[in-house]
């Protein structure tokens, strides 16, 4: 596959400089970048090594205008165009339609049109799939689940019954989405399981990584609304109800009953705990645990997670204990003892 500097200028809404009619037969890294291929500058600081690379073309920041004699793509955010620029170079292939003899139907299943089912899928009574959407292999749809269009399943992903995905929505390997929320009762010497009669709604647009879990609500639904973004090794639990377009990182882990509002960012490893709710914009820093509720806006991180100035000080004063505790030993031997 092969455009013309000027054709990918139009496809990222970007300004020709340079040679527009210059070939690019690829896309790759400043670092390994060879002629004939398109890389991008996401920083000022790494436009010399970009003019010394062997790349073709360049897609940079809008402010620069000249690349001393190299083609290239000027755009408001080079970042967002390098990954429409990914897709142009390598769409997603559309899915054939086909059904693995080897895949397992239950009663009353409807497939949209080029539904594909890969092998050894296995797809409960009742279930609806929506055209263009494709089913991995080993994957298993418990009944009653719903998937909207054009969305992906992936290999040994795990539907539970009632569950209801919707369209462009990428779930990614050996997730579960549905499994029972984790309730008990202690009674009499034992642990009384709550059963948990709800169920998982996703929304258009969301990408979930690999081996995340996404519990059933145990009255009600979990809801993951649109746009929003889970990373690998996450777990949801039961009645959360995520909003737009969020951000969670790998590793985290979400207790009952949280709230989150849309556009929350949430880095690496924090920690939610139940019946805590996330302000829409706020931030929650690496490896944080979060014990209490979060305004919008706000950035916190620590354990407990506490607003970033607090958590700062903190910190600092933390950092000087040594020093002080020192200064407090000399002046106690210098101190004479009470009468």
């Amino acid at each position: 596959m092969e455009h013309t500097v000027d054709a990918i200028a139009k496809h990222v809404k970007g300004r020709v400089i340079g040679d527009g009619s210059a070939r690019i037969h690829g896309v790759n890294t400043l670092e390994a970048v060879q002629a004939g291929e398109l890389s991008f500058v996401d920083h000022p600081r790494r436009l010399p090594q970009a003019l010394l690379s062997s790349a073709t073309a360049l897609i940079v920041s809008s402010e620069i205008h000249a690349l001393n004699g190299k083609s290239g793509i000027s755009v408001a955010n080079p970042k967002l165009a390098f990954a429409l620029v990914l897709e142009l170079f390598h769409p997603l292939h559309a899915p054939e339609g086909r059904v693995h003899p080897t895949a397992v139907l239950g009663e009353h299943v409807q497939l949209g049109e080029r539904v594909a089912v890969g092998a050894h899928a296995v797809i409960g009574s009742h279930v609806v799939i929506g055209r263009g959407t494709i089913i991995e292999a080993g994957a298993l749809l418990g009944d009653r689940v719903t998937v909207g269009e054009h969305s992906l399943i992936g290999p040994n992903v795990v539907l539970y019954r009632d569950t209801h995905i919707g369209s462009r929505v990428r779930i990614h390997g050996n997730s579960t989405i549905g499994g029972d929320g984790f309730g008990y009762v202690f009674h009499e010497g034992q642990h009384v399981k709550v059963p948990q009669i709800g169920n998982v709604v996703i929304e258009d647009d969301v990408e979930i990584g690999c081996n995340t879990c996404v519990d059933r609500a145990t009255i009600g639904s979990t809801v993951i609304e649109r746009g929003t973004k889970i990373d690998n090794l996450v777990q949801i639990g039961h009645n959360n109800h995520i909003g737009k377009h969020v951000i969670i990182t790998g590793k985290c882990g979400f207790s009952g009953s949280v709230t989150v509002g849309d556009y929350a960012v949430f880095g690496g490893r924090s920690v939610i705990t139940d019946h805590v709710t996330i302000g829409a914009g706020a931030r929650v820093g690496l490896c944080s645990v979060v014990t209490k509720s979060i305004p919008p806006g706000e950035v916190v991180f620590g354990y407990p997670a506490r607003p970033s100035n607090e958590a700062k000080r903190q910190l600092a004063a933390l950092a000087r204990l040594p020093e002080f505790m020192k200064a407090a030993s000399h002046l106690l031997s210098r101190t004479p003892p009470p009468a």
